[in-house]
């Protein structure tokens, strides 16, 4: 078996990041400014700023508080520092016990310290200390089985389904031979295919939930019945021929386990993760699940990525398309090995360093989907 390596930043619980940034989060919208400011005036700082975080209840608050813990643990990040206002509900002493004591991580809060002039003073002195010291630290050659690579299709249609699914299908392959982590997005699209891919798990859990899910129950259309009771359609049958398709972009290894949000995958494989339609809160679920890098399969480039990893945009190739300036692999019709391996090439690259056609344009955002109320 042919054997793959790349150069990346080896991290002190095994993993490995493939970018080396000094993540700066707020842990509510109410300290978002502040941490701007702060990330703006340290090299290699990245701002991780949202919307949640004020007045959040039970679910909701849970879903944020994970995936800010999940996102300062990304193996992309050499440090997190926390900003927090102080009366909010997503507190940073919370938060600071939720992250695993594999980095250089710190907390500090807007009313603890007097205002925001002097928040930022402390944040910049921190932040520029960890910018210093990651400065320093060289990459060296590591195997492919340090990476966690996440796939997310977009707004697939059958033709573009019909030409990318078998190289993307083999790259999956290649990657979890090689034992390296894949979390593939389980949208709404890929739903109507749960009994197909029930019948790839060895746990009865994992395909028990993939069979509800091929049955329509997680994507219920809500009405009222004549008898008061509550009903959902059917998938039709151009969705069940879709899912099909984007079945084969799955490859062909069993199913290890299905991920909800902010999940860590417990054992190596390929794994199936809740993406939410938005394609940032989905990327951002992928970032606070610890993946390194994200193939965005889509018809054509897209306009936006992730602050936390950088994201391999893939699409068939199109006369009449505007964004090819967004794309980093064209599918053709040259061979499917050969694709494939070409494939694997760019991500080598990229994760050696190389930038995205996303991130030499700076397009990057994080987001927090919600499940429910903020009050």
């Amino acid at each position: 078996m042919l054997e793959y390596s790349f150069e990346g930043y080896k991290r002190n619980d095994g993993t490995a990041g493939i970018r080396n940034h000094i993540g700066v989060i707020c842990s509510v919208v109410c300290s978002s400014v502040v941490a701007r400011e702060i990330s703006e005036k340290v090299p290699g700082a990245v701002p991780f700023v949202h919307g949640n975080g004020c007045a959040q209840l039970g679910d909701d608050f849970k879903l944020t508080k994970n995936m800010l813990a999940g996102v300062s643990s990304n193996p992309n990040l050499y440090s997190a520092l926390l900003v927090g206002l102080g009366c909010e509900t997503n507190q940073i002493s919370g938060l600071l016990e939720s992250i695993p004591k594999t980095k250089p991580v710190k907390g500090i809060g807007i009313q603890q310290l007097a205002g925001g002039e002097n928040t930022i003073n402390r944040g910049v002195e921190i932040a520029e200390q960890w910018s210093r010291e990651a400065a320093n630290q060289k990459r060296e050659r590591l195997p492919l089985s340090a990476l966690t690579v996440g796939v997310l299709p977009v707004d697939l249609d059958e033709d573009t389904l019909n030409r990318v699914a078998p190289v993307i299908g083999g790259v999956v392959d290649r990657l979890v031979e090689r034992k390296a982590n894949v979390l593939f997005g389980l949208s709404q699209s890929l739903e109507p295919a749960g009994w197909e891919l029930s019948k790839r798990s060895e746990s009865e859990s994992v395909r028990n939930r993939l069979k509800g899910i091929g049955e329509g129950l997680q994507r219920r259309r809500w009405k009222i019945v004549s008898n008061g009771s509550i009903t959902h359609d059917d998938f039709s049958e151009k969705e069940q021929a879709l899912a099909n398709l984007e079945l084969m972009m799955t490859g062909t290894h069993p199913i290890t386990s299905v991920l909800g949000y902010s999940e860590i995958p417990s054992e190596k494989g390929l794994h199936l993760i809740t993406v939410p339609s938005n394609i940032v809160e989905a990327l951002s679920n992928m970032a606070s699940s610890g993946c390194n890098l994200v193939f965005v399969v889509s018809s054509r480039g897209v306009l936006t990525g992730s602050l936390a990893l950088p994201c391999m945009t893939i699409a068939p190739k199109n006369p009449n398309e505007a964004f090819d300036e967004l794309i980093d692999y064209t599918v053709t019709t040259e061979a499917v090995p050969n694709q494939v391996e070409a494939v694997i090439a760019s991500l080598i690259e990229i994760c050696s360093g190389k930038q995205t056609s996303l991130e030499k344009l700076d397009l990057g955002e994080f987001s927090i989907p919600h499940v429910g109320t903020t009050f």
